[in-house]
């Protein structure tokens, strides 16, 4: 299946956001949030096979293609950037389709802005706060799974080398090995999501997100922020998509996180797909997305191990 794609530059919270858009204008809309390193071509695939739907897929802030400001990079605003990227579309409950740190965002804007959409779909990524809590007690091994973030607090080094050709072969490396055993990874699109960085400040603003996460947490005034917000359940039926081959986040942290986002959560497994399950394995994601919106319409969630 095929569908055309195109492109919209949309003025939201302060800031010019890309948007690719395909699907008929009158289908009921899904919007996608994309991780790291990837911006709106980690959906492109999925997108076709979605053809039925209006699915929206933004460059997030500071990504290639969307505005790159030195600030802004707290969950708080990105997901504010997304609150006001609604609205600046017209879109009336979207549903909600997320990855990776896209998925983190995903889950905080639900807490604070269930009322905008009418389902949640994350893909690859846990609770944020069931997240923190099993690096902080050391499940699962998460503490050492999670270690790639110390890393990223060096300042400017990261980005500078990120950046390089030798940079980019080496990311390239890192995200194929995330890849799980079906080994149907689309390399060509994710070297073209990679050749979108080519300069330090194309990739400064993405890595701004590990470096704010890092701050927050060592703030009390950060933390009672989001305890407040975590505190406020999320009430739309919540649907997390899992490809059991990713070793960075642990499945059995993530099947907890129900536990945090105050109502049931549908898990779905995903054998031999990994982290990248939208440019491993989007037929399969695809028929997921359609049967977590059928199970949005007929009733509110339930949790499966």
């Amino acid at each position: 299946m095929t569908s055309d794609i195109e492109h919209l530059q949309i003025q939201a919270n302060g800031i010019s956001i890309h948007v690719a858009v395909s699907g008929p204008p009158d289908a009921p809309p899904i919007l996608c949030l994309h991780g790291f390193p990837e911006g709106w071509l980690l959906w492109r695939s999925t997108m076709r096979e979605l053809s039925e739907y209006r699915v929206y897929a933004p460059d997030l802030r500071g990504y290639p293609g969307s505005s790159q400001p030195p600030g802004g990079y707290d969950a708080l605003t990105l997901t504010d950037d997304i609150h006001e990227l609604i609205t600046a579309l017209g879109l009336e409950k979207p549903h909600l389709l997320s990855h990776d740190w896209g998925g983190a965002l995903a889950w905080v804007f639900a807490h604070r802005y269930s009322s905008q959409i009418r389902s949640l779909m994350v893909v690859n990524c846990t609770h944020p706060k069931t997240l923190t809590r099993a690096v902080l007690e050391f499940q699962d091994f998460q503490t050492l799974r999670s270690s790639y973030v110390l890393p990223l607090q060096i300042p400017r080094l990261p980005e500078a080398l990120f950046t390089t050709p030798l940079g980019r072969r080496f990311m390239e490396f890192a995200c194929h090995q995330l890849g799980g055993r079906s080994g149907r990874m689309d390399m060509p699109t994710l070297r073209e999501m990679l050749a979108r960085f080519q300069r330090p400040e194309d990739m400064r603003g993405p890595i701004n997100y590990y470096r704010e996460l890092v701050r927050t947490q060592f703030s009390s005034a950060w933390r009672a922020r989001f305890d407040q917000v975590y505190s406020v359940p999320i009430t739309v039926p919540i649907t997390l998509i899992w490809g059991r081959d990713d070793f960075v986040l642990s499945r059995e942290v993530a099947q907890q996180s129900y536990r945090d986002a105050g109502r049931p959560v549908d898990l779905r497994l995903l054998p031999g797909v990994g982290h990248f399950v939208p440019i491993e394995a989007p037929e399969t994601l695809a028929a997921e997305v359609r049967r977590a919106i059928q199970n949005a319409a007929n009733q509110p969630g339930t949790f499966a191990r």
